[in-house]
């Protein structure tokens, strides 16, 4: 029995050689067959590809212009949100000097006026009873000689008067000088700022103007973008076909050492340390991510209502009991200036175009940071952008 087993077993070894060799063949038969229908549908969908893909780079060309005045409209927008903050502060501040003025001069104006009356009831009184208690009847009983005392006395109190009424009148056309000055000054602030909102109003009209017209673009793109994606689906399944066809001639160890390799390069890398934030950096930050989710508003600072970029960063940061101004340069000029290296959780990162600072957000460690974008969007987290004007932490 056993060399009848020792005889079979080659054979029976030589027939699974033959039955794998059939089998591979026969799924080799269908992978060709495969190949060349799907060749042959690549071929069909791809035979109008020149006037298509001209469409196609026409559209995408559109989209991209389209995209990019978008872009440059934000930008502008942001700009005139911290040009208007910054106007809105000079005009409020000039509306203060004006009231401060306006008390001072009505001060001056009362304190002149009573020393006046009472310099003036002096000199009656002193040129009636003749500088005496006695009132009147040291009049009547006067000699001739107290007439001539009675009218220096008189004289020397009109002088002051004429003196006091003189100063009056310089502190008032002073004040009315630096009254003018300064009304004239708040009328231009007011003015610039009534610009400022409306040339805000045009850029939001152009803007939401435009995103209206990509998005007409984007679904006639999206249709053609369809269309091309069949084909290359059909090229891209012909090249995986082949590719399984070549793969499944491999040995099992040649594919597991490739996906142990593959699996080995793809794991991802170790994450970097972030610096443990300060105690106030992580409460303006635990501040400014409660209001993910509020929209955008130009020059906003209410919780929960709306923020621009720098009123939310002012906002965060009073949380944390630090007090700064609602305008991205003036934080930028007031705050500590680090290196990107050493950016902490709760520091902020400033935009700029042409020099000017337009944009503020917050780091929140990671790479990643919380912000105020622009018109249209809400509190959100984002990544870092790249091409920061400087780092700062209050």
């Amino acid at each position: 029995m056993t060399p009848a087993r020792h005889h079979r077993a080659p054979r029976d070894a030589a027939l699974s050689d033959r039955v794998r060799t059939a089998q591979v063949r026969h799924r080799a038969r269908h992978l060709v067959r495969g190949v060349a229908l799907v060749g042959a549908l690549a071929t069909s969908l791809t035979a109008a590809a020149p006037a298509r893909a001209t469409s196609l780079t026409t559209l995408r060309s559109r989209v991209a212009a389209l995209a990019r005045r978008i872009d440059l409209l934000q930008t502008r927008l942001q700009i005139l949100g911290e040009q208007y903050d910054q106007a809105a502060a000079r005009q409020q501040s000039l509306h203060h000097q004006l009231v401060a003025d306006g008390a001072a001069l009505a001060g001056v104006t009362a304190t002149v006026r009573a020393d006046a009356r009472r310099l003036r009831r002096e000199a009656i009184e002193v040129y009636v009873s003749g500088g005496s208690s006695a009132g009147l009847s040291s009049v009547l009983t006067s000699t001739a000689n107290a007439l001539p005392m009675q009218q220096t006395y008189l004289a020397a109190a009109t002088a002051s008067l004429e003196a006091t009424g003189a100063r009056l009148q310089d502190s008032e056309h002073r004040l009315s000088v630096r009254r003018r000055a300064l009304g004239a000054a708040e009328q231009l602030a007011t003015a610039t700022t009534a610009e400022l909102a409306r040339a805000r109003r045009q850029a939001v009209a152009l803007t939401d103007e435009l995103r209206t017209t990509e998005a007409g673009v984007d679904a006639r793109l999206a249709a053609a973008v369809r269309a091309e994606e069949v084909a290359q689906a059909a090229a891209a399944h012909a090249a995986a076909v082949a590719a399984a066809q070549r793969a499944a001639a491999a040995s099992a160890t040649q594919a597991r050492a490739a996906a142990q390799v593959a699996a080995e390069s793809a794991a991802p890398p170790p994450p970097s340390p972030v610096a443990a934030p300060s105690g106030a950096g992580a409460a303006a930050v635990r501040a400014a991510e409660a209001q993910i989710g509020t929209p955008y508003v130009w020059a906003g600072a209410t919780p929960g209502v709306g923020f621009d970029c720098s009123g939310l960063t002012m906002w965060a940061w009073a949380q944390a009991g630090v007090s700064l101004p609602h305008s991205a340069q003036a934080q930028y000029d007031s705050i500590t200036h680090v290196s990107p290296a050493d950016l902490q959780p709760g520091d902020l990162i400033f935009y700029a175009s042409g020099g000017y600072i337009y944009h503020v957000i917050m780091y929140v460690g990671g790479g990643e940071a919380v912000q105020a974008m622009d018109y249209g969007t809400a509190v959100q987290i984002t990544p870092v952008w790249p091409g920061a004007y400087g780092y700062g932490r209050p």
